[in-house]
């Protein structure tokens, strides 16, 4: 008799909701990695990229750049992630997030299991060494940090088919309303509980996650 295979409907899931080029995120990114193993034999754990700044075509001016580094500046001082600023001396920078967002969606379907050590290491790459994440062969060079060759890797996230599926995670992302990432949803059957909305600490997460096992579950 064959087994039947779980949807995200038979078991509890954790939904992450991030851009790997959200500075954000990236503050969260040690917390998303804790939350994620220890609750995993608990429920399952689902990526959903949200797309901060999806076909952006406009390169970053001034006052955008300005704006920006306050932003890191934040998350450096209360998460204690290191950031290069020399990010800033770039020219004619376009914040596409899209191909980051694309690249992490190509790993799960190459290698699923690396989908969100992909998504870390996408993070370390633009956030820690300034690379520039919006290139695919940069993309394709974190991607073979998981033993995925990169012209498989370029081959599969080129194709319409990790565009669409892309944009898919992006339409999923607003149906779950999340307007701020990360976001982080509990989903219990067809009940979805907004967990958090922005950066929170390990402790702080992880008691907002037992309080909605406590009411969903009651007291053990």
């Amino acid at each position: 008799m064959m087994e039947k295979k779980h949807d995200l409907l038979d078991v509890m899931h954790l939904i992450y909701v991030m851009d790997p080029m959200c500075s954000w995120c990236y503050g969260f990114s040690p917390v998303i990695k804790r939350l994620a193993q220890e609750q995993a034999g608990a429920m399952q754990f689902k990526l959903v990229l949200g797309g901060l700044r999806p076909g952006t075509e406009q390169p970053l001016d001034d006052k955008m750049k300005e704006s920006i580094r306050h932003h890191w500046q934040d998350v450096e001082k209360i998460s204690g992630q290191p950031i290069d600023y020399t990010f800033f001396e770039r020219k004619d920078f376009v914040y596409d997030t899209e191909p980051a967002c694309r690249a992490v969606i190509t790993m799960r379907y190459l290698k699923p299991e690396a989908e969100l050590d992909m998504a870390e290491a996408v993070q370390q790459a633009f956030y820690a060494r300034n690379q520039d994440v919006t290139q695919p062969g940069v993309l394709a060079a974190i991607a073979s940090q998981f033993g995925v060759e990169e012209t498989a890797f370029l081959d599969k996230f080129a194709s319409q088919e990790m565009r669409e599926k892309t944009a898919q995670d992006f339409t999923i992302a607003r149906h779950l309303q999340a307007t701020a990432f990360p976001s982080l949803y509990l989903l219990n059957g067809t009940s979805i509980h907004l967990l958090s909305r922005g950066y929170r600490t390990f402790d702080g997460i992880a008691a907002h996650v037992q309080q909605a096992l406590l009411k969903l579950n009651g007291p053990q």
